[in-house]
């Protein structure tokens, strides 16, 4: 089963709170998150770890160690799970399942739609162009974008075959891949909570959790 979990980091704009989580994080993400210059960055370095020691957690997991792939894909060494991570200004969401899979969120915010011209596969301009009003437009825009970068994600290939060498297709309820990047069959869901977010998720897996968990640090550590 794919699980989703999702969680905000204005709370960790509390002092002990994000000293918490600092301690708590393995030694690696304290590295990283002492490199990043930004409070809000810092934030979303330390929730993401803390997200999936969360979800690893309520699969039994509390011991864990990462190795990266050849595409810079994290995974869990000698375990049989597999997740993602992905972040947008003060959102952090985290995926997990027992096939590959890959998750993207982005905030909805004013776009050039050039940049959908310039790298988006051009059936899925066209999708863009085709809507009426703008606000409509940047919709299908980041609807489209985290389809496609939970896709990337999901075949753990990154960037290398282009954004526009595989399109996404939108039918009615039924979303599905046109690509020849990968023999494997994946699968879509998107999650909406009408929060000014988009989320999408792509896996081998078809069982998708219908509701994400949201997930208060308060609470959790």
């Amino acid at each position: 089963m794919n699980k989703i979990y999702i969680a905000r980091t204005e709370e960790l704009k509390d002092d002990i709170l994000f000293g918490r989580l600092y301690n708590a994080a393995s030694r690696m993400r304290r590295e990283k998150t002492d490199k990043l210059i930004f409070r809000k960055d810092k934030m979303l370095s330390l929730a993401a770890e803390a997200l999936l020691k969360k979800a690893l957690s309520d699969r039994g997991i509390s011991d864990f160690a990462l190795e990266y792939g050849k595409n810079g894909k994290p995974y869990i060494k000698d375990k049989e799970i597999f997740f993602n991570l992905s972040h947008s200004e003060n959102t952090v969401m985290c995926a997990v399942s027992d096939m590959e899979i890959g998750c993207d969120t982005e905030k909805i915010t004013d776009i050039d739609l050039e940049i959908a011209k310039r790298f988006f596969h051009g059936a899925e301009y066209e999708m863009i162009t085709k809507e009426r009003t703008d606000e409509e437009k940047r919709n299908m825009f980041f609807r489209l974008w985290t389809l496609k970068e939970s896709f990337v994600k999901a075949t753990g290939l990154g960037m290398a075959p282009g954004m526009n060498s595989f399109c996404i297709d939108i039918n009615k309820d039924k979303i599905s891949v046109l690509q020849n990047v990968s023999q494997e069959e994946y699968y879509f869901k998107e999650y909406d909570f009408n929060d000014g977010y988009k989320y999408a998720v792509c896996g081998k897996s078809e069982q998708f959790e219908e509701k994400a968990e949201f997930v208060t640090f308060k609470g959790e550590i």
